[in-house]
């Protein structure tokens, strides 16, 4: 049986207020007059691209990671795609995850020949965030993965990952890539995002040998973005982009 696609606003869209401070009459406790309440409806996040937008205009949201982790733990899809891997993590992923070094080839390898033992398939049509710079991003652009790729349910994380450690800095831009998977037949493995000192990211690992293309890139504001080297502060200017991939 075909994993079934896991939806993470579809029939359970998050609303965005504003917030006040609470009167006198809303208050059941002293202490509630602390606790500020919705005022006005800001924005409906109803999409993969909405979700996106938010998390790049709002660093580190906790309402959304906080949908998107509830999300999963009421998805049956989900679960169901759990039970097709492991429900221990196999120490070659485990390692991957703690250890990452971009130029550790042994345990990229590693990790890579346990994905495509173990591993089960994406269900099509299933959405991905990766934060950074993947290909050169032009329409139609195409790059076959070498090696794993990180992705994650999360585009909080993706944001995160973008920016950390200089990344945007170094690549002039700042990127969301959502990937779609288009009947790809490459393994995956969703790591537990419970229980776990890395289940935050909501990671999922993609195996070698899928191929990318850019389908839609698109520039929606400039930030500011920083690196630190060498005990100085580095910053400039960089424009940001949601990039739309397909993955066959």
């Amino acid at each position: 049986m075909n994993n079934k696609k896991i939806e993470l606003f579809k029939d359970n869209e998050l609303k965005i207020y504003s917030k006040r401070k609470r009167t006198l009459e809303e208050c059941k406790l002293p202490s509630d007059i602390l606790i500020p309440v919705n005022d006005k409806l800001i924005k409906t996040i109803k999409t993969s691209e909405d979700a996106a937008k938010h998390a790049i205009e709002n660093y580190g949201d906790r309402d959304l990671q906080n949908h998107i982790s509830n999300a999963l733990n009421s998805n049956k899809e989900f679960k169901a795609l759990r039970n097709k891997v492991p429900s221990k993590t196999p120490k070659e992923l485990s390692d991957y995850q703690r250890k990452y070094d971009r130029y550790d080839y042994e345990i990229k390898d590693k990790a890579d020949k346990k994905i495509k033992e173990v591993g089960t398939l994406l269900p099509n049509g299933q959405e991905l965030f990766h934060g950074g710079k993947l290909i050169d991003t032009e329409e139609n652009n195409e790059l076959t993965l070498s090696s794993p790729l990180s992705t994650t349910f999360d585009p909080v994380i993706a944001n995160i990952e973008a920016i950390h450690k200089g990344k945007a800095y170094d690549e002039g831009e700042l990127n969301i890539n959502i990937i779609t998977n288009k009947s790809s037949k490459v393994k995956c493995f969703p790591f537990r995002h419970k229980g776990t000192n890395f289940g935050h990211e909501k990671e999922v690992l993609i195996s070698s040998d899928a191929k990318l293309v850019v389908k839609d890139k698109k520039k929606i504001s400039e930030t500011t973005v920083y690196k630190y080297e060498n005990g100085k502060e580095m910053k400039k200017v960089v424009p940001v982009y949601i990039t739309k991939i397909d993955m066959s």
